[in-house]
């Protein structure tokens, strides 16, 4: 195996420096474990947009956005080990009606679902359910209308409007990236009678020591989110009359907590002797779950490296992607696990390499270029390419 002081941190730092220097880069924080020893580790910038106030540390709150969803999923996996979920359970049994407003057609008409939605079509985001926000066809102009994204509502009336809107696909047949994991955090809602902060106080981040890591962080404690259209759509306004608690985007965390997460799912589901999943159900969540014959919604291709499809040689598991083989212009070791952050934030984990990787930034115009930037830099340094 590899040891810590066997990477080389060279091609990592002249990446940073380089997007630094080119004003991609204001503020952010990376840490990278290989063979579990820290290999290197960095933070720049400061909290204030204007690059005022603290400096940056490993302790420092950034808005993760969708690596919400693999925390998500983590308690989801939880409440299917106690047997109070399955996979194969009908969303409908938790979000009762969900499904009767049926699947939109391209004339505007809608037809019955052929099947029901499942808790398994949630995690692997083949629901049918959409974002508003990516694209303008007349699915996501009803989206919007019914402001489907909204913080001053919370996870039960989300719910409800959800329900109220027709399906892009029928159920299990299309990867469409959207809303999924936030209707999951309402089932979670319902099972565990907690709102959604609460539950994944007391399931994931509480036993996790994950103690910079919520919907709501100090301000004391985080890095200012510069103003961009990626910020307008998504980000939570961390505000007095912010209600919701997304399940699909509205975490905040550090490099230091989130590191201890992907640290317990490399581990087989424990860290510091607290177990969180059994080994046999993180195994479950790293399998691609994508059916052979799935289709691709129109977004998936704006996910670039991370787009869960066989040219990328990525599949999709229960609330992140998997890598099923090597490709020679993504590198990577067959059974890595990943989700990136609409806001520019990353992480990956590769049991191959003994490599961990969390990157955390506020930079959403230039995530695409970061994504494989930061990427190459890393195997590089590994020796590998």
């Amino acid at each position: 195996m590899m040891r810590a002081q066997q990477f080389d941190a060279a091609p990592v730092a002249a990446w940073l420096d380089r997007e630094r220097q080119a004003g991609r880069l204001q503020a952010g924080a990376l840490e990278i474990e290989v063979n579990g020893h820290r290999a290197h580790d960095v933070s720049f910038g400061h909290h204030g947009r204007d690059g005022t106030g603290a400096a940056i540390t490993r302790d420092t709150a950034f808005w993760i956005a969708s690596m919400t969803k693999p925390i998500v999923s983590v308690a989801a996996l939880q409440l299917i080990e106690s047997g109070q979920l399955s996979l194969a359970a009908q969303v409908r049994d938790h979000i009762p009606g969900f499904g009767d407003a049926g699947v939109l057609r391209d004339d505007g008409e809608t037809d019955p679902l052929y099947w029901p939605v499942t808790i398994a079509d949630l995690m692997r985001h083949t629901s049918g359910l959409t974002y508003g926000a990516f694209g303008d066809q007349p699915i996501h102009r009803r989206y919007r209308d019914a402001n489907a994204f909204d913080f001053t509502a919370d996870n039960r009336e989300i719910a409800i409007r959800l329900r109220g809107l027709p399906l892009l696909h029928q159920p299990g047949t299309v990867f469409e990236y959207g809303m999924s994991t936030d209707l999951l955090g309402r089932v979670i809602e319902v099972i565990t009678g907690d709102p959604l902060d609460t539950a994944l106080q007391r399931m994931v981040l509480g036993p996790l020591g994950m103690t910079r890591t919520g919907f709501l962080p100090d301000p004391a404690g985080r890095a200012a989110l510069p103003s961009s259209p990626v910020q307008q759509s998504f980000a939570p306004p961390l505000s007095a009359g912010q209600k919701w608690w997304s399940g699909g985007a509205g975490l905040w965390s550090s490099v230091a907590d989130y590191m201890r997460f992907a640290r317990m799912l490399h581990a087989g589901g424990a860290l510091d002797g607290v177990r969180i999943l059994d080994p046999e159900t993180v195994a479950l969540m790293r399998q691609n779950h994508l059916p052979p014959e799935v289709a691709y919604g129109e977004y998936t291709e704006t996910l670039g490296i991370t787009a869960p499809w066989p040219e990328n040689g990525l599949g999709f598991g229960l609330g992140l992607a998997v890598r099923t083989r090597k490709t020679a212009e993504i590198p990577g070791g067959v059974g890595e696990f990943f989700w990136p952050g609409i806001s520019g934030a990353n992480f990956w984990v590769d049991p191959a390499h003994e490599l961990i990787v969390v990157f955390l930034t506020h930079a959403p115009e230039h995530r695409a270029d970061h994504r494989i930037g930061l990427r190459r830099a890393v195997y590089d340094g590994l020796g590998t390419i």
